[in-house]
């Protein structure tokens, strides 16, 4: 069973409410009992001493004086209202500042109720030799003033536990309602759309939460996107060679050498799909070990030249003695990738140069060629990784999708430029840590 967070949120609510509730109580329970024994030894104290003056100074007092004396003493007209009398057991004499005459049924020490004026009295009394005094209080007075320590103690308990609840739904709805407008989003929404999310929500947890949602959206979008790319250009890349081949075998007489041709074809094609693929999946290791860029790129170069006709050898190199960190197989890939692009989409004739150079802490190697170049919004597109130049031939697609990957691989970048010369041609752009 899953639990949603405003379940959880209402059950700590409650919980607060009901441990607010119970330590009020325990609270009241306490301090009623503490005031209770504090009233008693109040009562007891005062009996006591009471009857020990009037045990020691007999007579001192008339009885006219005395019950003066205990009228202003003990008033009865508030919430302190005693019930005082002091009973003399050897002359049967008794006085109270209530005008009670009413001789006590027992004339022990200790707790004594009774029955006067209409009320219910509890209270204490002491003897001392023959004088016994009865403090007591009315029963309703005393609720009375039980009830305003009780507002006394649950007022104070009550704001602070009222205002605790304000905050915590304050807390909580600061939390919980961001997250539920998140949920909703994300209920709402189908699998197709990987748009980013639009929180609305002051908490930095909140905003991280929705930043790492877009951001994995995102990197699911873009591995789509290069899947569907990548489906395209295989169904590109084979489609051709397919078709010659279904051609040729279909005639009397075959054309095998092109068909040979079209097989070597399919199979520079599947190598260029595998090494994407190994690419893409991260399997080439990245801690290359450092090594002289020279040899590497010349025998690439010497190999293409090989492979062009004579009157097509329009190819030059400046390559600088440099160093850097780079799997040689991975680089000569890249720049032969670069080098048939301009043999495919250049015309005869076309001059390209091969230069290799540093910039501040980088090392750069550029092709540049004569050719008619390509216009600014096509340039910026072919750094995508999977842009096409000529849809009826062999395309660029594959091979762009791996010179990125490589260079990726290699912690840098490539890009496509004009001339700086300003004339018309092509100027790609590798740029790698020194």
């Amino acid at each position: 069973m899953r639990l949603r967070l405003t379940h959880l949120a209402l059950t700590l609510a409650l919980a607060i409410v009901l441990g607010s509730g119970l330590g009020i109580y325990l609270t009241y329970q306490a301090a009623d009992q503490e005031f209770r024994d504090l009233l008693d030894e109040d009562l007891e104290q005062q009996t006591e001493l009471l009857a020990r003056l009037m045990a020691a100074s007999p007579g001192a007092l008339s009885d006219t004086e005395l019950r003066a004396l205990l009228s202003r003493t003990f008033r009865h007209d508030d919430e302190e209202t005693l019930l005082v009398t002091i009973t003399d057991l050897q002359t049967r004499r008794q006085l109270s500042n209530l005008d009670m005459a009413q001789w006590p049924s027992d004339t022990n020490k200790g707790r004594v109720t009774l029955q006067f004026d209409g009320h219910d009295w509890s209270g204490r009394q002491y003897r001392h030799e023959h004088i016994l005094v009865q403090l007591l209080r009315r029963d309703d007075l005393y609720r009375e003033l039980q009830g305003d320590i009780a507002e006394d103690i649950i007022t104070p308990a009550l704001a602070s536990s009222g205002l605790t609840l304000l905050l915590l739904a304050a807390l909580v709805g600061l939390v919980l309602w961001p997250l539920s407008r998140l949920i909703r989003q994300l209920e709402q929404r189908s699998a197709q759309d990987l748009s980013p999310l639009k929180p609305e929500s002051p908490l930095r947890e909140v905003a991280v939460v929705s930043e790492r949602i877009n951001q994995l959206m995102t990197d699911i979008a873009e591995v789509l996107e290069r899947e569907r790319r990548f489906a395209g250009e295989l169904v590109h890349e084979l489609r051709t060679p397919l078709t010659t081949l279904k051609l040729e075998l279909a005639c009397e007489e075959p054309d095998l050498p092109a068909i040979s041709a079209e097989v070597e074809r399919m199979a520079r094609v599947v190598e260029q799909l595998l090494l994407l693929v190994r690419l893409d999946q991260g399997r080439w290791h990245h801690s290359f070990a450092r090594q002289p860029l020279r040899p590497i790129l010349a025998a690439v170069l010497e190999r293409f030249g090989r492979r062009l006709p004579p009157e097509q050898r329009l190819l030059s190199s400046q390559l600088a003695d440099l160093e850097a960190r780079v799997e040689p197989t991975l680089l000569g890939i890249l720049l032969d990738n670069l080098l048939s692009n301009t043999r495919r989409h250049c015309p005869a004739g076309t001059a390209v140069t091969v230069s290799l150079r540093r910039e501040h802490n980088e090392v750069v190697l550029e092709v540049t060629d004569t050719g008619p170049g390509i216009s600014p919004p096509l340039r910026a597109s072919m750094g995508q990784g999977h842009t096409r130049l000529d849809s009826k031939s062999q395309g660029l697609g594959l091979g762009l999708a791996i010179c990125h990957q490589i260079a990726r691989a290699h912690g840098g970048r490539l890009t496509f430029l004009a001339r700086e010369d300003g004339a018309p041609g092509l100027r790609v752009r590798l740029a790698i840590p020194f």
